[in-house]
């Protein structure tokens, strides 16, 4: 591979999808490419509705951070896992000793593997993922068992599920844009581990991120991922209730955005602030009450609630989040605490590479891309994909074939030399292409250029003699 390690992300969302190119630097990671397009209702609820479109969109994203790269070839991606269906589902596994027994690490990963076998996934669903909790044993709770001597030991499970259909429909979507997923993380773990600080991760808080068709809610205690769900509201909601006041799409969104609940003025409109804040209101209501029924169904008792997502940047939301979300302590996330830097030829604002994308990018270790010299070597020795591969060297059989004929030339010039009774020191051409073939750590491409220009200039130095 290359001698930059690149990390392409992809997230897509029920508003937009997004790419970003980043390389590992000392200080955290640096962006080099990003780019974004419109998703037109071919991704609805954070779901791949047209498998067509989204592969000739996510197409047009990857040829875009191509032509950021200078010749650098995307050959797979890392991606977020989110949309209406995905959720998560509590299990327990428990082990009785008749003994006090020492917990060791077998015990351990044989109740993961009793999980995964007894876990009962909902019919259409797959499991993409699963949270270990903390271990009870004989009444104290640890996240490290190893060591211990006890009679009992228990262990939750958060199993994170998603409907098969809609894999399905994003990996079709991906293989019709011939890119690889490279591995998938859920985008609310990857949110929570870059927007909560370190208090908030340990004394439980709800992450709420509220995008364009969904709201998707991780609570987080002690370091570790409670629940997951998603809810099938959003900030269109209210870009629409605009929109049936006879107010055109781009409008509706500066209204919301930009005036925002309770602005006292806010340029010229065809609605009334009054009915603005009435929709607002309203909207914003029943997805924070919506919010709290969920986080009080969780059986957790977390102390924070941070807000992310577009609808968090509505402009005075503060009194909607505190009347509708009581008892706990709100924080808005802003920026994702994570160390980044950007290429200085990238034309794009910090703020709208997504904490989701940052995530990725972060969490990817595998090299996604291609760069030109290693291309150009591949198709050297990869030409004829049929070529039969010599067991012993390695050699592709087109190789072999080169080296025979070259053998077939040197030998029959010896004999010519011999019946003349010329005959002169000169390096060994099948010497040399045998040492090649024994030490192929060079390129085929220069293996093939140094034999042939070896008998070359054999060829011209017999003609010197004859003349």
């Amino acid at each position: 591979m290359g001698t930059k390690n690149y990390i392409v992300a992809l997230e897509l969302g029920s508003s937009k999808v997004s790419g970003a190119v980043a390389v590992e630097n000392y200080d955290g990671i640096n962006v080099i490419a990003y780019t974004s397009e419109p998703v037109n209702g071919f991704i609805a609820k954070g779901v791949v509705r047209n498998i067509d479109e989204t592969s000739k969109c996510l197409t047009s994203i990857i040829n875009k951070l191509e032509t950021q790269l200078d010749g650098v070839t995307i050959q797979k991606a890392y991606v977020a896992l989110a949309g209406l269906s995905i959720q998560s589902i509590k299990s327990t596994v428990k082990r009785e000793f008749p003994e006090y027994t020492k917990i060791t690490q077998e015990i351990i990963d044989e109740m993961g593997l009793e999980n995964d076998s007894v876990f009962c996934v909902p019919e259409g669903y797959q499991r993409v993922q699963v949270v270990t909790q903390e271990y009870k044993m004989n009444g104290n709770t640890t996240l490290k068992p190893i060591g211990m001597s006890v009679k009992n030991i228990e262990c939750d499970y958060i199993n994170i599920i998603i409907k098969e259909q809609f894999m399905k429909q994003l990996e079709e979507s991906f293989q019709l844009a011939k890119i690889e997923i490279a591995d998938s993380f859920t985008a609310a773990r990857i949110n929570a581990e870059q927007l909560l600080n370190n208090d908030e991760k340990r004394d439980g808080s709800a992450l709420v991120d509220i995008g364009a068709e969904t709201t998707t809610i991780a609570i987080c205690a002690n370091n570790l991922l409670r629940k997951l769900c998603v809810l099938p509201l959003g900030g269109a909601n209210i870009t629409r209730d605009l929109q049936a006041e006879h107010v055109s799409q781009s409008d509706a969104e500066t209204l919301k955005i930009h005036a925002g609940y309770k602005a006292e003025r806010f340029g010229e409109s065809t609605i009334s602030s009054e009915l603005r804040d009435n929709i607002i209101g309203a909207r914003m209501m029943e997805i924070l009450q919506n919010v709290h029924q969920q986080i009080k169904r969780s059986g957790e008792n977390p102390s924070n609630a941070v807000i992310t997502g577009g609808a968090a940047k509505l402009k005075n939301i503060e009194p909607l989040l505190n009347e509708n979300l009581p008892g706990l302590k709100i924080r808005i996330a802003t920026e994702p605490f994570i160390e980044f830097t950007t290429s200085n030829t990238l034309k794009v604002r910090r703020e709208e590479i997504s904490a989701t994308l940052l995530g990725l990018l972060k969490a990817g270790k595998e090299n996604c891309c291609l760069e030109p010299k290693i291309q150009a070597v591949q198709q050297v020795i990869f030409k004829d994909e049929e070529a039969t591969t010599d067991t012993k060297n390695d050699v592709p059989q087109q190789l072999k074939d080169k080296k025979e004929t070259l053998k077939e030339t040197a030998q029959t010039k010896e004999k010519e030399e011999k019946k003349s009774g010329k005959t002169k020191k000169k390096p060994s051409l099948i010497s040399i292409f045998d040492g090649w073939t024994d030490s192929f750590k060079k390129t085929a491409k220069d293996f093939v250029d140094n034999a042939t220009k070896e008998e070359d200039d054999y060829i011209a130095d017999d003609e010197d003699d004859k003349n």
